[in-house]
């Protein structure tokens, strides 16, 4: 007689990590946060109002009950972060935990005033131009297998000599030129170091780092200042015609500084050579599996030096966007940490173009809304004082501290990274 056996499935238990169980934790308070501002700082039928420059009013909101319904959503992603079969979408639920929390930022911010939002959009859009090019410039380096901790120095090489060459040839465009070689030669520094000698790539671009920092100081005190040379002015806004006249996208994307539209174009463009072409697809062999490469006649030296090179181009680019398109002088360390926190985004955006866009977007974001928070100055509710000034300038650095924290367990680097490589 056949004995028939039935299988029971047993239940699936929920099994978090400890990263996992904070990152849940930290939604939560997220949404208790957004309730309490909502119950204590907002007073009863304030509204927030969104508005444009031409068209005028776009929408408005009741402020409290916006922010309520945004930490009911924040307690509710927290939930199903805990179910084991949603799992591959943490990543998902993340960036709309992001997005979520900006805009309830902005309601709160705008409470019982209003806010240019497409003015808020192309600031962050501004603000996340320098960071978005470092990250690109550490795309090209980490996906090639070289570590590059040295976007800093790069970027702030790049800010002197645009300086330094838009002064002495009166060219804003040669400046900018000038910037992005300079950028280059400290990164052809980076890899010789790195490939040839098989320096330990973080002393490496630690060294680059101090290299740029006291180098470009001491040029400014000597050169720079006392021949005349340090204030050649910045890069005007550009229109292009008819596309910035649309409504609302025209001024975000269209009326801008030099340095955002080459950003827009790099990115398509190193994604592009990144993930779609020959040359892309032996760079990415050489970051994770060189030997490989190299059995298929790829030279892996040789492209680790043609990537890390291009990577530093770039992020002299961005070191010029301070420079020539900021204040139009050069001031000592004016890149303020901005390269690690693209290195930040680029981890962020687990070491894609795209992804890293994403990423400075968000720290973009938290520099244009700390700016807007110094004018409006919110009350927090219990203490009934606004928040001081120097919290708020920390902001994009501890958002950069937080997103790291809580994302680089789960992000993959390629696996060669950081490890020389020798042809036998």
């Amino acid at each position: 007689m056949a004995v028939q056996t039935q299988a029971i499935e047993a239940p699936k238990v929920v099994v978090l990590n400890r990263k996992e169980l904070l990152i849940t934790l930290l939604i939560l308070l997220l949404g208790a946060a957004f309730v309490v501002l909502g119950a204590y700082s907002i007073e009863v039928g304030e509204r927030s109002e969104f508005t444009d420059q031409a068209i005028g009013m776009l929408f408005t909101l009741p402020s409290r009950s916006t922010l309520y319904a945004i930490g009911a959503l924040c307690f509710f992603i927290a939930g199903l972060r805990l179910f084991r079969n949603l799992s591959s979408l943490r990543a998902l639920l993340s960036w709309l935990v992001a997005i979520l929390a900006a805009f309830a930022f902005l309601v709160w911010v705008t409470s019982g005033t209003t806010m240019n939002l497409p003015g808020m959009i192309q600031s962050t859009l501004t603000a996340a131009t320098p960071l978005t090019l470092g990250a690109m410039a550490g795309v090209l380096c980490e996906r090639v297998g070289i570590i590059n901790i040295a976007i800093e120095g790069m970027m702030l090489a790049g800010a002197f000599a645009a300086v330094a060459f838009a002064s002495l040839f009166d060219s804003l465009w040669l400046g900018l030129l000038a910037g992005s070689v300079v950028g280059g030669l400290m990164a052809a520094l980076h890899a010789v170091l790195s490939v040839k000698y098989k320096v330990d790539q973080i002393i490496s671009g630690t060294v680059i780092n101090i290299l740029a920092a006291g180098g470009t100081r001491f040029l400014n005190l000597r050169l720079l200042e006392p021949a005349g040379l340090s204030t050649p002015g910045s890069f005007s806004l550009i229109s292009i015609p008819v596309l910035s006249e649309i409504p609302i996208i025209g001024p975000i994307l269209f009326e801008n500084q030099p340095t955002v539209y080459i950003m827009l174009i790099l990115l398509v463009v190193v994604n592009y050579v990144v993930f779609f072409t020959p040359w892309g697809l032996r760079m990415r062999a050489c970051g994770e599996h060189p030997r490989a490469a190299d059995t298929v006649g790829v030279h892996v030296n040789q492209m680790r030096y043609a990537s890390v090179i291009v990577g530093g181009l770039i992020a002299g680019i961005g070191g010029a966007y301070f420079s020539l398109g900021v204040v139009g002088t050069f001031e000592d360390g004016m890149t303020r940490g901005q390269g690690f926190v693209a290195l930040a985004a680029m981890i962020f955006g687990n070491w894609n173009p795209f992804g890293a866009f994403m990423a400075a977007l968000l720290f973009g974001f938290a520099n244009a809304i700390q700016v807007k928070m110094q004018i409006i100055q919110p009350i927090l509710p219990f203490i009934n004082q606004p928040i001081p000034h120097q919290f708020l300038q920390m902001a994009p650095y501890l958002l950069t501290i937080i997103v790291v924290a809580g994302v680089v367990g789960r992000s993959r680097a390629p696996a060669a990274e950081g490890k020389p490589y020798e042809k036998q």
